[in-house]
């Protein structure tokens, strides 16, 4: 990785490089730190900056040291190794960085867990070692044994949101785990909303059949059928032991657009933003995630206004625009932070 971004990796280390991306994806994150590492500017301005800095440096060693004498051929070797010493930074720099992303190996014999994170404001696809597709939306997590084959069962564990093409192994069910609940499944697809935050947990079950286990403390199974969704009902500080939680979720069908037969609950891996009469709290929320901003909301009134609608591809300034059509409303936004007022 470090030869990639000093830019000294053959063809031979590229295709290298990429195979091992393909069985760990953890390293596209940590490709990821390294390739956004400030490099220096290139051109007539950055060799003039580095003239002058080393003739600064040149002139505060003869100060300091005004019996030796610096050879002139010296002046002149050293810029040569300018260069040089710009790669040797930035391989050290990525050697570094690896060594901090991997400050708490794994115990001995224990094989380390893969991860992929999105962060808010963008989304990905990924392919699991069995095959299973996997959409992240924006601020999510999953992590998995990259040995899942070898397992007895395939599990994974998500915080966030993410929409699964489970490939069928009839002998290898496959499970996510959430903080709220666990999902067995064979081969389906299906969407699973578990924000930390949030005050509800979903499971959106498009094709096939899965088992719901909710995690309050209660041994309570729940099947889905296809266009069928599961609500667990909780604020995001409820203990998952509370009694109260019995009668805390519901199941419903979902409802598909007759125009174009999208699923609001899964069209975000599509690339579509959809409001589908959801509150200004929970839109703020969601645009939060989907464009990677911070949104204030000033006035109880704004939080119970309620919007429906689809958007792909708009930036947040035309979505914001769209909702003033129906709705007066007031924005400010200073650097990544939007304040709206009534």
């Amino acid at each position: 990785m470090g030869r990639k971004v000093s830019g000294e990796a053959t063809m031979e280390e590229l295709r290298e490089l990429e195979a091992s991306l393909q069985k760990d994806p953890d390293l596209r994150y940590k490709l990821s730190v390294l390739s956004n590492w400030p490099q220096p500017a290139a051109g007539t301005e950055w060799e003039t900056k580095t003239e002058q800095a080393l003739e600064k440096h040149l002139a505060r060693m003869e100060e300091e040291f005004p019996q030796e004498e610096l050879p002139v051929k010296a002046r002149r070797n050293f810029r040569k190794w300018v260069a040089v010493l710009s790669v040797l930074v930035v391989v050290l720099g990525s050697y570094c960085i690896y060594l901090l992303l991997n400050k708490y190996p794994q115990k001995a014999g224990k094989a380390a867990m893969a991860a992929i994170y999105t962060r808010d404001g963008s989304r990905s696809r990924a392919q699991l070692p069995d095959g299973t597709e996997v959409w992240l939306n924006g601020g999510s997590r999953l992590t998995y044994d990259p040995d899942m084959n070898n397992l007895d069962s395939r599990e994974v564990t998500l915080e966030g949101e993410a929409f699964f093409d489970v490939a069928k192994n009839a002998t290898k069910p496959f499970s996510i785990h959430t903080s709220r609940m666990n999902i067995k499944v064979l081969g389906t697809s299906f969407n699973v909303k578990a924000y930390t935050g949030d005050n509800t947990t979903e499971a959106t079950l498009i094709t096939g059949a899965v088992e719901v286990t909710l995690n309050d403390g209660m041994e309570r199974n729940v099947k889905l059928a296809p266009n069928q969704k599961i609500i667990l009902q909780h604020g995001p500080n409820d203990k998952l032991t509370q009694p109260n939680l019995v009668a805390g979720y519901k199941v419903e069908n979902i409802h598909n657009n007759t125009q174009d037969s999208m699923v609001a609950e899964t069209a975000w891996h599509d690339n579509y933003l959809v409001f589908d009469n959801d509150n200004f709290e929970d839109i703020a929320l969601k645009m939060e995630r989907w464009y990677g901003i911070k949104i204030h909301l000033n006035g109880n009134k704004l939080k119970t206004y309620h919007f429906t609608a689809t958007f792909k591809n708009e930036s947040f300034s035309e979505v914001l625009e769209a909702l003033k059509v129906t709705t007066s409303f007031h924005c400010r936004i200073v650097s990544n932070e939007v304040f709206i007022t009534q």
